[in-house]
């Protein structure tokens, strides 16, 4: 009887631990699946703006940037020879968000539709960020480019980037040169359901 009861008791504690075993198997065979799902555009997003690449979700928005890198600046430019940085927000909006906004930068800040704000605390991606020589709203704005987050944000820019090139880049908010420059922030309606091809 007692050998009996011991074998019982073998066999459950070894049917637990093979349990268990199987689920620690799954467990770490969909941690593998979804660090396989995390996309070489996520990984190297996150690591320009420094976040986890799990947390770069907006896909076509960094599909767009990416396409977009390194472009020259080019004043009044419409193409991949020379942007400048209202028609890049503009061809963003259009193209990430499905909404056509206009065509200057001081044209998207005096729009109706364009909700401005200066709390920098209240920035979400894909807001619209303004600036001028002065840093005033008395004074015309002269520049305009896209959040992404963690105080970064894109734009197509005259300034030379670190790497000694102009044009479209990713730079931080948080730099004193931006701070001086900023005007406000402002925020378009999108089209959440329009998908870049």
């Amino acid at each position: 009887m007692r050998v009996f009861f011991r074998l019982s008791v073998i066999l459950i504690v070894s049917m637990l631990v093979s349990c268990k075993g199987k689920d620690a198997i799954a467990y770490l065979k969909s941690k593998d699946q979804q660090e396989q799902e995390v996309l070489p555009i996520q990984k190297k997003y996150g690591r320009i703006i420094d976040v986890e690449p799990e947390k770069i979700k907006n896909i076509p928005l960094y599909k767009f940037v990416d396409s977009w890198m390194g472009t020259p600046y080019k004043m009044g430019g419409e193409n991949k020879r020379g942007i400048d940085c209202s028609f890049f927000t503009q061809f963003l909006y259009h193209d990430v968000y499905g909404n056509l906004i206009e065509r200057t930068a001081e044209k998207q800040y005096m729009a109706p539709s364009t909700d401005k704000f200066i709390g920098q605390e209240f920035l979400k991606q894909g807001d619209l960020l303004f600036f001028n020589h002065k840093g005033s709203e008395y004074h015309p704005i002269t520049h305009v480019g896209i959040y992404l987050g963690n105080d970064y944000f894109v734009h197509s820019t005259s300034n030379l980037s670190a790497s000694g090139d102009n044009g479209v880049q990713i730079s931080n908010f948080t730099d004193k040169r931006w701070q001086r420059m900023f005007v406000a922030a402002g925020r378009k309606p999108k089209n959440t359901n329009h998908k870049l091809n």
